[in-house]
């Protein structure tokens, strides 16, 4: 959950009221003055009385907080981010059965070391689907060899995709699931986790 304030913008120019957003990925200035700030690019953040400071793209930035905000928002700033492995749940001890191509460099590096051909070595299950048949296909094999268990869908992201968002709920949905997770993948793909209905 992110961390919102009506806060002060403090620049070589002057003083600008803005509201401040503070999510998962990126810190965002509204109000006087907008901006985005990529987490990943924020650099040094420290408190200093009421004030969060930083460093992004060469400058330093300041931002006058509310009294007694500034230090929960640079712990937020110093945490650092989790990893898309750690989003699904899997590690060499949390294994997963894969049907599709994970060829995609962020998920192959979030299911490095964590991938099984065994199904009873599988915590969950993981399908990349591109179009529905192959949404259809693989659902029909992991749903045999992991009855319980629950289902990571990795699919393409975007008002075009081939495999859009409504019908990979709606296959789920028919077959017993409810979706509990959603996570970003990468650039071009987004998940869904589904897990039994009880």
């Amino acid at each position: 959950m992110g961390l919102e304030a009506d806060s002060v913008l403090i620049t070589a120019d002057g003083q600008v009221a803005v509201k401040a957003l503070l999510e998962t990925h990126e810190l965002i200035l509204r109000g006087g003055f907008r901006k985005t700030f990529a987490r990943k690019d924020i650099l040094h953040p420290r408190g200093q009385d009421d004030r969060v400071l930083f460093e992004y793209g060469g400058g330093t930035w300041t931002l006058a907080l509310p009294p007694g905000k500034a230090d929960t928002w640079v712990k937020k700033l110093t945490t650092p981010l989790p990893t898309l492995a750690a989003k699904l749940g899997v590690d060499a001890a949390h294994r997963v059965l894969v049907r599709g191509d994970i060829s995609d460099p962020a998920l192959a590096e979030a299911l490095d070391g964590a991938v099984t051909v065994e199904p009873a070595q599988a915590a969950q299950g993981v399908i990349v689907a591109l179009s529905e048949d192959d949404l259809t296909t693989a659902l029909s094999e992991l749903t045999a060899l992991l009855p319980a268990a629950a289902l990571w869908i990795i699919y393409p992201k975007g008002s075009k995709s081939a495999l859009p968002e409504a019908v990979v709920r709606q296959h789920l949905h028919g077959v017993g699931y409810v979706d509990t997770k959603t996570s970003g993948v990468s650039d071009v793909l987004t998940a869904l986790r589904f897990s039994k209905r009880k």
